[in-house]
């Protein structure tokens, strides 16, 4: 019958088993003539089993609610990162746009070199055969 019961409260059927015999056993030596005393012998171990599952699943609850706490902050942590990631700050996008509009700044002004040296060789060229052309 307890045993049953133990089962219907979820408790592992083997450690009830291993508790109940050696209750009966021990209830039995110290009151060999008498069987009446294993029954409420019986009773205490089931209710010290019942009370320790409820210990138990308590334990587990906390410890679950816990791990959820983690997960929840954890996964709050990526979704603000991807925010972060996704949309940067203002101070950084107007460091960015400076970035890129000096570089193109600069690639401005290596295009006009290039072309200035470019013109200077051809005005050069130009010139070297205009001084061995002589009288046109």
């Amino acid at each position: 019958m307890f045993y049953a019961a133990a089962e219907y409260e979820h408790m592992t059927g083997w450690k009830w088993a291993l508790a109940s015999v050696a209750v009966s056993a021990t209830v039995r030596g110290l009151f060999p003539a008498s069987f009446i005393f294993v029954l409420p012998a019986q009773f205490g171990l089931f209710c010290v089993m019942w009370w320790m599952n409820a210990k138990r699943q308590a334990a587990l609850e906390v410890e679950r609610a816990a791990r959820q706490e983690t997960d929840r902050r954890g996964r709050q942590e990526r979704v603000q990162r991807a925010h972060e990631q996704a949309a940067p700050e203002p101070s950084d996008r107007a460091a960015a746009r400076e970035a890129r509009e000096e570089a193109a700044l600069r690639e401005r002004q290596e295009r006009v070199r290039r072309a200035r040296e470019e013109r200077e060789r051809a005005e050069r060229g130009e010139a070297e055969r205009d001084k061995e052309t002589p009288g046109g």
